[in-house]
């Protein structure tokens, strides 16, 4: 049985809605990106450093491009562009291993603080800063275990999923291409000229027939010997 989307849905239509899902969510966190420089540079008390005006820049153009990049699966599903398709897979390829790589450090990151005590936290530090930030680690120990690891696996689940749709009608775009490129390279029909059925299969076409023609061995003919 050939691959589908949601068990019933045509591929294409998987596609689209990823693709068109993706371009919406990325060109909404790039247009805020590049609102929040914008609108910083204006202002007279600019809140950015350098480094944070620079990382700001660096996911408003990551952003920008996955919103790209979703554009051309979109695209590619539409007017069946495998080259487009294959763009939008080879990103969320990317993103995803990306995604694989921050979840097990968060949940690192998690476990570790969730494990600290206070005074481990503080090591005898007078930071205002430190100690606030120490006496917030609270916070991780309220949150559910299951709920954390259902955060983090749940999202993955779905990206890979995503991955799966999009392979498959790459894959499928291809087959179809091939088995055009297959059916336009054989030669075209050419019908069998027409013979008289009045004339033997077996005999070369300009032959006679004896019994085409009229003679001795016509149909009806009847010898002088038959005669009555």
């Amino acid at each position: 049985m050939s691959a589908k989307f949601l068990c019933c849905l045509p591929l294409r239509l998987g596609v689209l809605i990823i693709s068109f899902l993706q371009f919406l969510l990325f060109g909404g966190l790039a247009g805020l990106t590049w609102y929040a420089l914008w609108y910083d540079h204006k202002s007279d008390l600019s809140q950015l450093t350098k480094s944070m005006q620079k990382t700001a820049i660096a996911v408003g153009v990551i952003y920008t491009v996955a919103s790209l990049l979703g554009l051309l699966g979109f695209l590619g599903a539409i007017f069946r562009k495998n080259g487009f398709v294959k763009s939008f897979y080879i990103l969320l390829c990317i993103v995803f291993g990306f995604e694989i790589g921050s979840s097990i450090m968060y949940l690192v990151t998690f476990y570790r603080t969730r494990n600290q005590t206070f005074d481990d936290c503080v090591g005898g530090s007078t930071d205002v800063n430190k100690i606030s930030y120490c006496r917030s680690l609270d916070i991780y120990r309220k949150i559910p275990q299951g709920y954390m690891i259902a955060s983090i696996i749940i999202p993955i689940l779905i990206h890979a999923y995503a991955i799966y749709v999009v392979y498959q009608y790459s894959k499928r775009l291809a087959h179809q291409k091939a088995e055009k490129t297959r059916l336009s390279s054989h030669a075209a029909y050419q019908p069998v000229a027409h013979q008289d059925d009045s004339f033997a299969m077996n005999q070369p076409y300009n032959a006679a027939y004896p019994y085409a023609a009229g003679g001795a061995h016509s149909f009806g003919h009847t010898h002088g010997d038959n005669k009555v």
